[in-house]
């Protein structure tokens, strides 16, 4: 029996776009082109990016992989707790602040698709996944503040007094020189904690779009998250192989440290046939087993794209996972990835790594 990951190494992300994206009207051609057709795929948007390549088959249904990697804020100086327990009031029914949604990870697609009445395709998938959420909230704070006149830069102290789940409050101060007039006062609560918190969602997803037969595929979905956009080509075997041994170098709030771990191609070998069954029938798909930091061993997965860019998700032997999406290039001394992202619990990542 094969190797399996944990369900944390499963989570599949959807990115959370500008939503400016827009595509045309005019008839699509079919992206399964009769038969099955891979693509493949960038995402983008709102801090977040990803990679998909995805499989369309003639029966209306696909199916692929999707590599996502969120952008969360440069340090987390301001969160209380461990970051790993449930968090209550994640999707944004935090009525004492507000919360922002970081979502990350590799895991499997699949769905349907057919041809709307005007000729664009659509199609549809939910898929469960791993979501990591920053909640700030505001506490009630009694405090004496000092304004300035405006009109003649006089001075005055004021108490203002924030409820409980207060972010910001806004006075009106009658001031009696040079003339009588009133003045607006705009106060952020400085009274507030973050918290770090998981959970697991279903993630429903549908989409919109067009296929130039053989060239591109765009699409524009709508999810539980918002507004997810796909920009692709045909997928095909890229001409870098990333297969051997790899030196990383990742910074977390300041601190530099390192990481060795090995490649394989999917094609090659495939150890996670429970987790990513057909992942061998995909081009530029890699999997590692050996990976070691300085005191934690990962197993993981990096995926390529023929637009350079790659992706790597690594799943840390503390059941934490980080991941990482960047640009790849070709030097003297080998191809070079240097990739922004999230490691949990909630820490901005730039990751750079070299194939020796």
């Amino acid at each position: 029996m094969g190797k399996s990951l944990s369900a944390r190494g499963l989570a599949v992300a959807a990115i959370v776009a500008a939503g400016s994206v827009q595509t045309s009207q005019a008839a699509s051609a079919d992206p399964s082109a009769g038969g099955s057709f891979t693509w493949d795929l960038l995402s983008a948007g709102s801090g977040q990016r990803g990679i998909a390549l995805l499989r369309f088959n003639s029966d209306h249904s696909f199916n692929g992989y999707q590599l996502l990697s969120a952008m969360p804020p440069v340090s987390n100086t301001n969160s209380s707790g461990d970051g790993r327990g449930p968090n209550d009031s994640r999707g944004g029914d935090n009525q004492s602040g507000k919360t922002n949604e970081f979502i990350f990870g590799f895991g499997i697609v699949n769905g349907s698709w057919q041809f709307n009445s005007k000729g664009q395709v659509v199609g549809f998938f939910s898929t469960p996944l791993n979501v990591t959420s920053l909640v700030t909230n505001y506490h009630a704070l009694s405090t004496n503040v000092l304004i300035f006149n405006s009109q003649d830069s006089t001075t005055t102290n004021l108490n203002i007094n924030f409820a409980n789940g207060q972010a910001s409050l806004t006075t009106t101060f009658l001031w009696a020189t040079p003339a009588v007039h009133p003045q607006d006062y705009t106060f952020d609560n400085p009274n507030f904690t973050v918290d770090v918190g998981s959970a697991e969602t279903t993630n429903t997803v549908f989409f919109v779009g067009k296929c130039a037969q053989n060239k591109r595929l765009d699409l524009v979905a709508s999810t539980t998250f918002g507004k997810v956009a796909y920009k692709g080509k045909p997928a095909v075997q890229s001409g870098v192989d990333l297969t051997g041994n790899w030196i990383g170098n990742k910074r977390v709030n300041g601190v530099q440290t390192g990481e060795f771990f090995s490649l394989v191609s999917s094609q090659v070998s495939n150890p996670f046939p429970v987790d990513f069954p057909d992942a061998d029938t995909f081009p530029n798909i890699y999997f590692t087993t050996d990976g070691i930091g300085a005191t934690y061993g990962f197993s993981g997965v990096v995926v390529f794209s023929q637009n350079k860019n790659v992706g790597f998700t690594f799943f840390k032997s503390d059941l934490s996972m980080s991941s990482t999406v960047g640009t790849l290039k070709a030097n003297k001394f080998g191809p070079k990835a240097t990739a922004v992202g999230i490691d949990e619990p909630l820490n901005r990542i730039n990751f750079t790594a070299t194939l020796q």
